[in-house]
């Protein structure tokens, strides 16, 4: 699914600024779809161009005008057409996995570092998507549950996995330098 189509669904819930549809990139679909202000702006006139969206104006005292996007009938119609589309294959697209996959070009010791490394960095993302959760499941409906539970459990699982394989991956013969 395309960051246009996204943005559709957000907007689908109210009005939102280019700020707030970040904020819900970041907040809700974060950990497996994320979007930066450089794709999100783009698609905002896009989706204005081809009628799918509106914009207002509102005058702030004080500080920059805020602008807010507002979907119309036929963006709602592109929408619930697009999400009936048939699902593809997830593209997993890894720094982590990379990393790890050329591990045998290090040291012992730098092994040790990278996996330990990539440990803590799940860990912390797990601690982080609970503590969301925690804080924004009041207003999840079932579908939106489904999702962070999805990405706890692959955290936790990602973890899992690690903490088995970690030891037998540094026994290993390293690169000698």
């Amino acid at each position: 699914m395309d960051v246009k189509t996204i943005i559709l669904g957000f907007l689908s819930y109210g009005e939102m600024s280019g700020y707030d549809i970040k904020q819900a990139f970041t907040n809700s679909i974060g950990f497996f779809y994320d979007a930066s202000f450089g794709a999100i702006y783009p698609a905002l006139r896009k989706l204005e161009e081809e009628g799918f969206v509106t914009k207002q104006e509102i005058i702030q005292s004080g500080k920059p005008n805020k602008i807010l996007y507002r979907i119309t009938e036929a963006g709602k119609q592109s929408f619930r057409q697009e999400i009936q589309t048939p699902i593809l294959p997830p593209v997993l697209r890894s720094d982590m996995l990379v990393k790890i996959f050329f591990g045998k070009s290090r040291t012992i010791d730098e092994q040790k570092d990278l996996l330990e490394g990539c440990l803590d960095t799940q860990r912390q993302l797990l601690q982080q998507s609970k503590a969301s959760y925690k804080k924004l499941e009041v207003n999840f409906d079932e579908y939106q549950r489904f999702c962070w539970e999805y990405t706890i459990h692959h955290l936790e699982s990602t973890i899992s996995f690690m903490e088995q394989r970690m030891t037998s991956l540094l026994k290993q013969p390293a690169y000698s330098v």
